[in-house]
C-alpha cells in the first residue's frame, strides 16, 4: 500500500460517518477487508503521520483550539487530524496558525484517539494476532518548545480565535 492509497481509506471511511467513534469502527471494518499485509501498511503509514505531526508549533494549535492539551491530548489531536483527511493534516503540518480558518469554537473536543487503534483491530480480527511492530517510535515534539505567554507571537491567528 502507498501512501496515496493510505489517503483514500482515510477519505473513504469517514464520508459517511457522522462521529469519532463512527469512524474508527468505519475504518477498522474496511480494513479487515485487506490482506494482513495490507493492514500492516497502514499502520506504518498511519504512525509515520503521527510522527511527522509531532511538532512544538503543532501542540501549540492544539493547546489553543482545545482550551489545554496534555500528552494524550496531542496524540488523540493527533489522530483526529489524520482522521480529518490529507488536506487538512497537510495544511495544518504546513502551518498550524491555518487551523484558525478551519475550525470553529463549536468544532468539538478535536479528538480521535479510537483511530489509532483500528489497524491493530482489523489485525487482530483478520488474523486472531497481535499487529507485528513496525518499528516506528516516538520521540519528542520537533521544533522550539514554547511557554503559554508565547503561543500569540507563534500563532497570532488561532490566538485571537481560540484564546481565553
Amino acid at each position: 500500500m502507498d501512501l496515496d492509497t493510505f489517503w483514500q481509506i482515510i477519505s473513504d471511511t469517514r464520508a459517511d460517518t457522522a462521529d469519532e467513534s463512527e469512524r474508527a469502527d468505519a475504518l477498522t471494518e474496511h480494513l479487515v477487508g485487506l490482506t494482513p499485509g495490507e493492514i500492516a501498511d497502514f499502520d506504518r503509514h498511519y504512525e509515520e503521520q503521527k510522527v511527522r505531526s509531532c511538532t512544538w508549533l503543532l501542540w501549540g494549535a492544539g493547546y489553543l483550539v482545545k482550551g489545554g492539551c496534555s500528552e494524550d491530548g496531542f496524540d488523540y489531536f493527533r489522530d483526529w487530524l489524520i482522521g480529518a483527511g490529507r488536506t487538512l493534516f497537510e495544511q495544518a503540518l504546513a502551518d498550524p496558525d491555518s487551523l484558525a480558518e478551519l475550525l470553529s469554537p463549536d468544532q468539538g473536543e478535536l479528538e480521535a484517539g479510537d483511530l489509532g487503534y483500528a489497524a491493530g483491530q482489523a489485525y487482530q480480527q483478520s488474523t486472531g494476532e497481535e499487529l507485528p511492530d513496525n518499528g516506528i517510535t516516538f520521540g519528542s515534539p520537533t521544533g522550539e518548545p514554547w511557554e503559554d505567554d508565547d503561543l500569540a507571537a507563534l500563532l497570532p491567528r488561532l490566538s485571537a480565535r481560540f484564546a481565553e
